[in-house]
């Protein structure tokens, strides 16, 4: 159930591109950036740039506050924001950088954002035509805002991309696009004023994807060459220290977990002392309330972000001060998303009050044993592991989120998400898929799954082994992410996604502050995986199951079953809460198992289980 509620700005107001003596750089190009030069202030003023600093304001999802940018030509970067609602602090040092995250939290910034903010900073300080690793070319024409410009390229190691609309005739350039990950950002800039020579651009509008990316800095103040101390740029201590455990108590008592349809955490306890359905999901990049629970706690929602989930993009408002209680455990007050998630109770077939995100994985450590159902929750300054497990490492990545490494059909290792909401095994992104050829020559079929932002059809195959922390697992059932989609999978900076499939086979620790996770096998570690053996993905509607889904090549298929059709009972069990215990013993049961339906109008049909996949 992976979600990015984002707030990342593109926040550079410098109009010029370069003055350095560029090597490599074809005449179309060197012409274009001559001229752009000349129009921006001329190489004595640019080179002249030691730091920069910006004040003003923003805007952005509803919100509008202050923002700041200092930046130096060493390669140091600070921003900060404050939308009153939430705010944040991003700071780069020239190879790796933190964040403080809207709950205060402070975070290693992921090596991908860190790569991002170098290039963005050598930019700034007009570096990026030096030929050293980029690549500059004259890219043709381009129509923009009814007028013909010239575009000016420069493709990055890794597919990142940035582009200037030149005027060929003038060197304006008020135009840019920015490509990162496969999704394009435009950037526009106006009221021009020269400071110290040097033409900057007093306002910047961004336009992203979604609506909810669009942002406007207004800048009040541009400084050149103020000093610029290393204390601007130090890491600070561990931040705002959100959870705590009943009388000080360093290690917590274990606390019962339902592991609900054998996959997802679920937790009783309160939001702001009102009873909640809490899922616990690492995926989660805010802790995210359902909307008219929000309402009904007395919590108002503001702004509207854009939250990045499974399913797509969806808008989410912003609450402050929202407190969790789990057992002896209590975290806040948090920076919350409101989302209205009534589809994703709808798709589980069970309520969703609240969804416990990665802010406590950050200020705990999360004893998740999945084997005896059961949590427990540890102060990370006094935690040392002396268990049997494997331990496997942890990589910083985008917002504050953690991934891994695994190896796929005795692959090289690749970076993966850690997400403890997904329920498959393992989600495999589609362009890792494409270059491993793991949609080539074996049996395939189509799942439907989703989570914030929508529903999802995926391609489902099985994998001959997967590998992690030294423990190979064997026939593993996978999900294979389509082409198309537009949601937290939607990348290249990683190859795919762990879930709750795989991770239940383990008590899990989750050491965020020692970077790693400690993994114990539980007596089903080699078993066999559950798979679906039906082909019917079911929507419960009250005392019934509505069939969402029919698996393309499944049983289901085979036998004529379609959507819409309602069953009221399994096995001669009426459809209650526990529907779904009765289809997870199908997942385990033999082939050529036949199971019993029991339809509204109250025929019976049956159903021959098969692996199909």
């Amino acid at each position: 159930m992976k979600s990015k509620s984002r707030l990342d700005f593109a926040v550079c107001a410098v109009i010029a591109i370069t003055t350095a003596a560029p090597a490599q750089i074809a005449p179309r190009a060197q012409s274009l950036i001559d001229k752009s030069i000349a129009w921006s202030g001329g190489r004595p003023a640019l080179d002249g740039l030691r730091t920069l600093t910006f004040e003003g304001t923003l805007e952005v999802a509803g919100l509008k506050g202050s923002i700041s940018l200092r930046a130096r030509g060493d390669g140091r970067q600070r921003m900060e924001y404050d939308l009153r609602v939430t705010k944040g602090l991003e700071c780069f040092d020239g190879e790796a950088g933190w964040a403080r995250n809207p709950s205060g939290q402070i975070e290693d910034l992921g090596l991908e954002k860190a790569a991002q903010l170098r290039r963005e900073l050598d930019r700034t300080f007009n570096r990026h035509l030096r030929g050293q690793g980029v690549a500059v070319s004259a890219a043709g024409e381009m129509e923009k805002d009814g007028r013909t410009w010239s575009l000016l390229r420069f493709d990055y190691p890794g597919g990142s991309r940035y582009e200037n609309l030149v005027d060929p005739a003038t060197g304006e350039s008020v135009w840019s696009r920015t490509t990162e990950d496969g999704r394009a950002t435009w950037s526009r800039m106006s009221d021009l004023r020269k400071v110290d020579g040097v033409l900057f651009a007093f306002r910047q509008e961004t336009f992203g994807e979604h609506a909810a990316e669009n942002q406007v800095v207004t800048w009040t103040r541009i400084t050149v060459n103020a000093p610029l101390g290393d204390d601007l740029f130090a890491r600070p201590g561990a931040g705002a220290r959100l959870a705590r455990l009943a009388q000080g108590r360093m290690v917590g008592e274990w606390l019962p977990m339902e592991l609900y349809r054998e996959r997802h955490v679920f937790l009783s306890g309160r939001v702001n002392g009102a009873v909640a359905d809490i899922v616990l999901d690492s995926g989660a990049g805010l802790t995210t309330l359902d909307r008219a629970f929000a309402e009904s706690a007395g919590l108002r929602a503001q702004g509207a972000v854009e939250a990045r989930g499974t399913g797509g993009v969806a808008e989410a408002g912003l609450v402050q001060g929202v407190t969790l209680q789990v057992g002896d455990l209590t975290i806040g007050p948090l920076t919350a998303a409101v989302i209205d998630l009534s589809a994703v109770s709808k798709g589980l077939g069970r309520n969703v009050s609240a969804i416990l995100g990665k802010e406590l994985f950050h200020a705990m450590v999360v004893d998740l044993d999945y084997p005896n159902a059961r949590i427990r929750f540890q102060d990370p300054g006094g935690f040392r592991y002396d268990g049997s497990g494997h331990r496997l490492e942890l990589l910083a990545a985008e917002g504050g989120h953690k991934n891994l490494r695994l190896s796929m059909e005795e692959g090289e290792p690749v970076i993966i998400g850690l997400d403890t909401g997904q329920g498959n095994p393992l989600t495999v992104f589609a362009q890792y898929a494409r270059e491993r050829g793991f949609l080539n020559g074996r049996p395939l079929s189509e799942s439907k799954g989703g989570g914030v932002g929508g529903a999802t059809i995926s391609k489902a195959a099985t994998l001959r082994s997967v590998t992690l922390a030294g423990f190979e697992l064997r026939e593993v059932p996978v999900a294979f992410s389509q082409e198309d989609i537009q949601g937290a999978f939607d990348t290249r900076s990683q190859a795919g996604n762990l879930g709750a499939g795989i991770l239940t086979r383990f008590r899990v620790l989750f050491d965020y502050a020692h970077g790693c996770l400690w993994l114990e096998p539980g007596p089903e570690q080699n078993a066999p995986f559950p798979r679906d053996r039906a082909g019917l993905t079911f929507r419960r509607d009250g005392d019934a199951l509505v069939v969402a889904f029919v698996a393309p090549g499944s049983p289901a298929a085979g036998a004529g079953w379609r959507e819409g059709e309602r069953v009221t009972a399994l096995d001669g069990e009426p459809v209650g809460p526990n529907w779904w215990r009765v289809t997870a013993r199908w997942t385990r049961a033999a082939d050529g198992t036949t199971v019993r339906l029991t339809l509204a109008d109250g025929s019976l049909r049956t159903l021959v289980l098969k692996t199909y996949y």
